[in-house]
């Protein structure tokens, strides 16, 4: 989708599987940062009229011929992120704090949800380098976590693009049958929090070269 700004007037590009599907989003200019409100692509045929005794949805807002998601929409802005960017989801109110000044330490651009819900629609329309999960996040289990099970499900090519911290009691630190029985990336136990950077940095490092190693064998293998 092509947009002009409304301030600068300057046109930008926003990718097609970024944009929300059937809701209306802001998004910062890339140019001049002004916000913009996008809803031209939300216009549908005005729907049958419902009977008087209706009750109208709770989680929808009828705003003449768009449908909008009260939870998600409104105050939510599609950030554009130069190539060189590297953008992390933090989910952990807990350790929010600490987490927050070593990902900034590490140059990461850093986003919050303000549930397991609003994570899952977050992850669908950024692509995350860095998520980094509380077990106990939103009060809820793994188990029940929304945000846990749609990076569980989400197919590998999408997956592995993003490197999965999970964080909380259970865990010792660096443990790789943890992390691969959780499908995560890394584990860190919550009381190791202030050796993160180190750990962060070793774990990165060895990622980055398994991936270059399995890009480098799809390659000769004519899959790439």
């Amino acid at each position: 989708m092509q947009i002009a700004c409304t301030q600068c007037k300057k046109p930008f590009n926003i990718p097609d599987d970024k944009i929300p599907k059937d809701q209306a989003f802001n998004v910062g200019c890339p140019a001049c940062k002004a916000k913009i409100k996008v809803d031209q692509h939300l216009k549908k045929e005005a729907p049958a009229p419902a009977p008087a005794s209706a009750t109208p949805a709770k989680d929808t807002v009828d705003a003449g011929s768009l449908v909008v998601q009260e939870d998600f929409s409104e105050d939510d802005e599609l950030k554009i992120y130069g190539e060189d960017d590297r953008v992390a989801l933090l989910l952990d109110t807990r350790h929010k704090d600490v987490l927050t000044r070593i990902l900034k330490e590490k140059e990461y651009q850093i986003e919050e949800a303000r549930s397991p819900e609003h994570a899952v629609h977050k992850i669908k329309i950024t692509e995350y380098d860095l998520v980094v999960l509380d077990e106990m996040y939103g009060n809820q289990t793994l188990e029940e976590n929304a945000a846990y099970q749609n990076l569980l499900e989400m197919p590998m090519t999408s997956r592995r693009k993003i490197f999965f911290i999970l964080v909380g009691g259970k865990f010792k630190t660096l443990n790789n049958m943890q992390a691969f029985q959780h499908s995560a990336n890394l584990v860190v136990n919550e009381s190791d929090l202030d050796k993160l950077p180190q750990v962060l940095k070793k774990a990165l490092n060895e990622h980055e070269m398994f991936y270059k190693v399995f890009k480098e064998s799809l390659h000769a293998l004519g899959k790439t």
